[in-house]
């Protein structure tokens, strides 16, 4: 091999090795809650607006990732923030969008496999509130959908990273938010296992797991 060859390898092979080493760089500090979904199978909920009703698939749709912590009922002076999480899912605007609803409803009842439920008003789903972005997370710090049992989780990704038991009352009024004894705690919030999404309930009995 000639001395000009020789050069020119040794400055591809240093080449090479630079850029592997930055792309292992980056996979390493890849944001947690940002998770390729294209093996796992297939995570759908249901959205009931009056007598109708339509499956949307979640994997698929557009990604919407952030960290946040959620405060729980202070039993002191004392704050009770519990520990930071990173999440990925898709918005309730994007799952309303699918499946076809449109921005005339006032609010939206989200609905677990074990009758849990919780009703977002209209301008929450919007992420015009305090609580900031609404989805449901199907990762939380970067574990699959196919191995975490809780999701789709009803998740609030509000802009400071904290989700307190103000932006809670701020957003959805005493009535709607939720309490542990007289405290408002903002744990209560996250629907787990999310089967329905329901618009304007009307009362009487919401959709369950029987009727899928």
């Amino acid at each position: 091999m000639s001395r000009r060859r020789w050069i020119l390898a040794g400055i591809l092979t240093v080449t090479a090795a630079a850029v592997a080493a930055v792309l292992l760089h980056t996979v390493l500090r890849e944001p947690a809650d940002i998770v390729l979904w294209s093996d796992d199978p297939g995570v759908a909920v249901r959205v009931v607006e009056g007598d109708r009703s339509i499956d949307v698939e979640l994997v698929g749709l557009p990604i919407v990732s952030g960290r946040v912590a959620y405060e729980g009922p202070r039993m002191s002076e004392d704050e009770n923030w519990k520990p930071l999480h990173a999440y990925a899912g898709v918005s309730l605007r994007s799952i309303l969008n699918r499946a076809g609803v449109s921005e005339g409803f006032e609010s939206v009842t989200i609905v677990a496999g074990d009758g849990w439920n919780k009703t977002i008003p209209a301008d929450a789903i919007e992420g015009t509130t305090a609580c900031g972005t609404p989805i449901l997370a199907l990762s939380i710090d970067a574990t699959p959908p196919s191995e975490w049992d809780d999701a789709p989780v009803l998740v609030f990704l509000s802009e400071d990273e904290r989700f307190s038991n103000q932006d809670m009352l701020e957003s959805f009024g005493p009535e709607r938010s939720h309490y542990f004894g007289d405290e408002p705690a903002t744990t209560g919030m996250m629907v787990k296992g999310v089967l329905f999404l329901v618009v304007d309930f009307a009362g009487g009995d919401l959709p369950s797991i029987l009727d899928l």
